[in-house]
């Protein structure tokens, strides 16, 4: 006979952060609206002079601007990829404990670098954009809030999966 496993209740479940993914998204949209009320589209403005500017770009694509340049398909691919991302992540929090915030807190911010996206393609049909990194002649692809809790989760993840889950014996 087969154990059935046991999951947390709802309210101390992983998705009680959530209100990370939340506070992430509004932040998200907040500077994605100041940054397409105060900088004019594609001019850079030096914010520290030596690696930073903000600048206005409107992201077609994925990461990257991966297939940015194709006629328009890619809009529902990200946002289906992005949706189901969204609720499988989901599902998995709702079987978390929220104690076991090493795996939660990335979880929650991949949801809301999801989030945040989507409601740009939603809106305008493409991503904003906005922090623009670069050294010398070398220069990071723009990029905004949603995007960086995107990539710190999957750096915290990697980190987490290399160096600090506790690894299982094989029964």
């Amino acid at each position: 006979m087969q154990e059935r496993a046991v999951h947390p209740s709802f309210a101390a479940s992983g998705v009680r952060w959530l209100w990370l993914s939340l506070a992430i998204v509004v932040l998200d949209q907040w500077t994605k609206a100041l940054a397409t009320q105060h900088l004019v589209y594609g001019v850079p403005v030096p914010f520290l002079d030596v690696f930073w500017n903000w600048t206005l770009v409107h992201n077609y694509g994925g990461a990257f601007s991966l297939f940015a340049d194709h006629p328009g398909w890619q809009k529902y691919f990200f946002l289906t990829v992005a949706t189901a991302v969204t609720g499988f992540i989901l599902l998995w929090l709702r079987r978390e404990s929220a104690k076991h915030w090493v795996l939660c807190v990335p979880l929650a911010l991949v949801v809301a670098g999801a989030i945040g996206n989507v409601i740009d393609r939603i809106r305008f049909g493409y991503v904003v954009d906005f922090v623009h990194w670069y050294v010398g002649q070398y220069s990071w692809p723009v990029f905004n809030i949603a995007d960086s809790a995107i990539t710190v989760a999957a750096v915290w993840l990697i980190g987490h999966e290399l160096f600090g889950a506790k690894k299982q014996p094989n029964t």
